[in-house]
């Protein structure tokens, strides 16, 4: 019997470590002018190749005002240094920025009680310069910010 729940004990840590190294590689970082981002509701994911970040923090972080109208579901920002104003409503492919539509590979949606945003979508608005590295699974934004 001590056996069998050596055994099993032995099966539970290997599936663990195994299942934590898998989370761990399914971590994505952004990095905004080579600071490192901190999102502290929801940890930014990777839905159909494109990455997901809560919205207030990735516009605030680029310099942006944002607005939330919990009514209509509708996120509404502007960036000064770049002139741009971008609004999306959560489950819709459409964005517009400066009131011209562009259309979203994926939606803003809501997890849990926040609102997530296709990354480079919103950071190319703003006219910033976005990159991707695989290997790492790191965002880089770099853009002028007026603090």
């Amino acid at each position: 019997m001590k056996k069998i729940i050596a055994i099993v004990l032995s099966a539970i840590t290997v599936a663990a470590a195994l299942s934590a190294s898998v989370f761990a590689d399914d971590t994505v970082k952004v990095l905004v002018n080579g600071k490192e981002v901190t999102f502290t509701d929801v940890a930014p994911y990777i839905e159909e190749g494109r990455t997901l970040v809560p919205m207030r923090t990735i516009f605030e972080t680029l310099g942006a005002v944002v607005e939330w109208d919990g009514e209509t579901k509708t996120i509404i920002s502007y960036d000064p240094v770049s002139d741009v104003s971008i609004t999306m409503q959560a489950d819709s492919k459409t964005m517009f920025i400066n009131e011209e539509p562009v259309e979203l590979d994926v939606p803003a949606t809501i997890v849990g009680d926040r609102t997530v945003v296709p990354l480079r979508a919103i950071a190319e608005g703003m006219n910033s310069k976005v990159g991707w590295d695989q290997d790492t699974k790191t965002v880089t934004i770099e853009k002028n910010i007026n603090n």
